[in-house]
């Protein structure tokens, strides 16, 4: 039976398209630039574009998805809208966390963190749902993007967060987090990944854990990882950032050289924390120009954070946000 409504087809069409437009990213619109002021973003992964000449940034977007802007400037944004809505039998149903950028062989890669809805994995901080990488494929830097396979990259029945790749030696790596909610001194892992980045090869191995930073918070139950990047400086240091909370109960950024140069190198760590605004998170990225920026979130509470884009240099094994 048909019931008429005296709305037309092109009328519902629109009002569809304007529903789904607001419901994208409230506050926000396709099309629309923003100060980098005015944006509300978490874990801001900067993907400087040499094709486009554009500079993009990946973003959380409220477990319905990730959320894609781009600039010429790093001050002014454009919302471009999202860059990855899952489909129904993706597996992946919470906490959309995280998303990394890279190209490879003509590629866009996004390698972001993903939950499970059912809470079924045990741990010594309680019940929790699944929590893990994917790696999601598109010919366009702004997407949309798909899922190379509909599971977690990361290992099985591991809490995982903050998925992220690392090249040595003709070997490419993931490096990821094994969460504290797990292990309670939470772990930074790298695992060799085959070339497609469909599959890991051999097993995990542990680079250091949260405890090694002699500034962090020592708590036998909730020592945190967060976001593992590696990169090598101008005068060769290969160096990490990541992020913990310190003993002052803000959030920072860590900083560990490893040792021979190498990914399985130790990795000392600095004495003290890049910064002091609870802010954390970070990558490391060349500007077009050929500078060296940092950028993170801050600060770390839920609604007021935004996106940190300052300079960045390592001189001698050590790091300074300037």
């Amino acid at each position: 039976m048909q019931i008429k409504t005296g709305i037309s087809t092109a009328a519902l069409a629109l009002s569809f398209a304007l529903f789904s437009a607001a419901a994208l990213c409230a506050g926000e619109e396709a099309g629309k630039s923003y100060k980098r002021s005015e944006m509300r973003v978490r874990d801001p992964f900067v993907f400087a574009d040499k094709k486009t000449n554009f500079y993009y940034m990946h973003a959380n977007d409220n477990s319905q998805g990730l959320k894609v802007y781009r600039s010429k400037d790093l001050e002014n944004w454009e919302f471009l809208g999202r860059s990855f809505t899952p489909d129904s039998d993706f597996w992946g149903k919470a906490d959309f966390w995280a998303p990394d950028m890279f190209e490879r062989d003509g590629k866009y890669y996004v390698i972001a963190t993903f939950s499970r809805k059912e809470k079924n994995i045990r741990t010594p901080n309680g019940t929790h749902a699944l929590r893990g990488s994917s790696v999601l494929v598109s010919d366009k830097p702004e997407g949309p993007y798909k899922p190379l396979a509909n599971a977690p990259i990361t290992p099985e029945n591991w809490m995982c967060l903050d998925a992220t790749l690392f090249e040595e030696d003709g070997k490419l790596y993931i490096l990821y987090c094994h969460e504290w909610i797990q292990v309670c001194d939470g772990e930074i892992i790298a695992q060799e990944i085959s070339k497609d980045l469909k599959k890991t090869i051999g097993e995990p191995r542990l680079l250091f854990k949260a405890s090694a930073a002699p500034w962090g918070k020592k708590n036998q139950k909730s020592m945190v990882t967060d976001a593992p990047v590696i990169n090598r400086a101008e005068d060769g240091t290969l160096y990490m950032t990541w992020s913990t909370f310190g003993s002052d109960g803000k959030y920072h950024i860590g900083f560990a050289v490893s040792s021979n140069g190498k990914l399985f190198g130790e990795w000392k760590q600095s004495e003290h924390p890049l910064n002091n605004d609870d802010g954390g998170h970070a990558m490391v990225f060349k500007t077009f120009d050929g500078k060296t920026k940092i950028s993170y979130h801050a600060p770390n509470s839920k609604y007021p954070e935004r996106p940190t884009i300052r300079d960045f240099s390592v001189r001698g094994g050590k790091a300074t946000i300037e």
